[in-house]
């Protein structure tokens, strides 16, 4: 029973107190959403085109890979076989590439050259991965380490910091030893955060003393729904929603125990930052929807991604509503003293901006919305979201087809995109953005789609035993890029100033015009009147009992010409170009039938 204040004053205080709070709780998931609430600037504005201007001093530029994509050496030195190794192996994997990272981009024996492509890039960071079965080939942390593993990860830190070269280490990038997934069921299993949280000690313990900036794990999302919802990635499990759910649960607990140990025992002597990162899309709204349901539905689709494991790590320490509301009894829950000590359990926010979670994000749109690579969109809704986090960008770039000698012009143009979105996000939106790392160094085994696709930006001949690394036209604009500490202005070029030729023709293009012989819009066909936005979704509803007259057909496309002219006329371009469909006119391709509507 709740005992109120008998004093009218302190009653009065009480219920403003208790207002207060349950506002402040209701808010407490941050100001995300009000990112499509505002109103779009004109695409023609400053801000909106390409930014002449260089990021902060002591920008962190960086590069990175992965241990299972690139080391190869999969069975040298003790290593313990992970759950990759074995899906690649095994005929499970046989639907996608039957290719192996057996040698890959052999990093674990060609390290040295990797560390020369990094100083080719005069970059001041290198993100990359410890290999868990290579340290501890049965996963058991509480052990004797493979002493060859340690020592080749304390080489390579120590040469990168002999070239003035930041490591940032990632604990777990989805290599998880074999033997946990056959003795306990993976992830799927608590009894891996415990296992995780000893491993991540010994690593803070043993390398701690040389390394500033950990990752946990890299992009959780993709371990739970790829690896064990629906079997796309190791160890290619099609659990379904249920255990994604509880590997994303484990993933969680397991990185914030990682967290609370570092804090707890290691960062009063070694000073250093942890965090995981965490990977997602951009949406943007149907245009036809009212802002407070754009909102929302945005709101939903990247909480159903990012969300998922940001609210618990960067909020309050619990799913978004928005997931818990949809997916009901399935949802795992936090114990009240785990909300506690998962809140909170990073010291910046680390983003992985890639071509995987775009096109997964692709099933999360509905509505008419649509995924857009809108980095600087997506940097702000985390700073509206989790009140204006430090932010590291550890994985930006996209897929690379070149090969030697080739110009790989689109790969060029994506950087300089991105790469500018993060300066705009900086510069304009006041993102507190420290660093980015351009994905990835080397060309490598990229996951389910073997080596048919390649993201480096150095080249590797995979037929050639000695995996010689040679810059792509990508790994030279990205050194121009950090030489220049981003896009200085050219304040020495010539400004043109000129008159084009009096007869010189402007003109507007349009491709094949769309004709329609046919009513297609509702008032021709759909005689009912509907109420909007009863339920606050912005959805439609038929009035019962009311019904109009529909129209007449009529050639709309004739009733359109003029607003169609007069649009061409505000231009002031004197020429119109347009193409005529020769199979619409001419459906026998010749003469001998004429679609005279067409024609009309």
């Amino acid at each position: 029973m709740l005992n109120l204040p008998s004093n009218p004053t302190r009653l009065l205080v009480s219920l403003l107190l208790l207002v207060f709070l349950w506002n402040w709780a209701a808010c407490s998931s941050g100001d995300g959403r009000s990112i499509w609430e505002r109103p779009k600037s004109s695409p023609i504005t400053k801000d909106q085109l390409f930014l002449q201007d260089t990021f902060p001093p002591g920008f962190l530029w960086g590069s990175g890979t992965s241990a299972f994509q690139t080391e190869g050496a999969w069975n040298q030195d003790g290593k313990g076989i992970s759950i990759w190794d074995h899906f690649t192996h095994s005929s499970v994997s046989d639907r996608f590439q039957r290719e192996t990272a057996d040698v890959a981009s052999d990093s674990y024996n060609c390290w040295e050259e990797d560390v020369e492509a990094l100083g080719y890039l005069a970059v001041r960071s290198y993100s990359f991965s410890l290999s868990w079965p290579r340290l501890f080939p049965d996963g058991n942390a509480t052990v004797e380490p493979n002493a060859a593993a340690v020592d080749h990860y304390r080489r390579l830190i120590e040469k990168l910091l002999e070239k003035k070269i930041e490591p940032i280490v990632t604990l777990y990038h989805w290599d998880l030893p074999q033997v946990f997934q056959d003795q306990y069921g993976g992830w799927k299993n608590d009894t891996l955060v415990e296992h995780f949280e000893q491993y991540a000690a010994f690593c803070f313990h043993t390398f701690g003393s040389r390394v500033k900036y950990w990752l946990t794990m890299h992009n959780p999302y993709l371990v739970a729904v790829q690896g064990y919802g629906k079997g796309m990635h190791a160890p290619g499990e099609i659990g379904g929603l249920y255990s994604s759910l509880t590997v994303a649960h484990n993933l969680i607990r397991a990185h914030a125990k990682a967290w609370q140990t570092y804090n707890t025992h290691f960062r009063p002597t070694q000073k250093g930052k942890v965090s995981i990162v965490l990977g997602s899309h951009w949406v943007e709204p149907h245009r036809g929807q009212s802002k407070a349901a754009t909102a929302a539905l945005c709101q939903q689709s990247i909480e159903a991604v990012l969300g998922w494991f940001a609210e618990p790590i960067f909020g309050d320490g619990d799913y978004p509503v928005s997931l818990k509301t949809k997916h009901a009894a399935l949802m795992p829950t936090f114990t009240p003293e785990e909300k506690l000590w998962v809140q909170r359990t990073a010291d910046f926010f680390a983003l992985s901006f890639g071509p995987d979670n775009i096109r997964l994000g692709q099933s999360l749109v509905h509505n008419g919305q649509r995924i857009t690579p809108d980095l600087r969109s997506l940097l702000g809704w985390i700073k509206l979201e989790y009140g204006d986090p430090r932010i590291l960008v550890a994985e930006g770039g996209w897929f690379s087809d070149a090969s030697v000698g080739r110009e790989d012009t689109v790969a060029i143009y994506l950087m300089k995109s991105f790469i500018n979105q993060v300066l705009k996000a900086i510069k304009f939106d006041g993102v507190q953005l420290f660093g980015y790392s351009a994905w990835s160094l080397v060309d490598g085994f990229e996951w389910n789609y073997g080596y048919g696709i390649r993201r480096g930006l150095f080249y590797i001949d995979f037929n050639q035993p000695n995996r010689t690394r040679i810059p792509k036209t990508t790994a030279q604009y990205y050194k121009q890029i950090v030489t220049d500490n981003g896009f200085p202005s050219n304040e020495t070029s010539i400004e043109v100033k000129a008159h084009f030729p009096c007869k010189f023709h402007w003109g507007v293009a349009d491709s094949t015009l769309q004709v329609r012989f046919h009513p297609f819009s509702p008032q021709f066909s759909d005689s009912h009147v509907y109420s909007w936005n009863l339920t606050g979704d912005g959805s439609l509803r038929p009035i019962p009992g009311v019904k109009l007259n529909t129209r007449p057909a009529q050639c709309t496309d004739y009733l359109a010409i003029r607003s169609h002219l007069r649009l061409f006329a505000s231009t002031g371009a004197s020429h119109y170009r347009f193409a005529l469909n020769w199979s619409l006119i001419l459906p026998e391709g010749s003469r001998s039938s004429v679609n005279t509507e067409a024609l009309r």
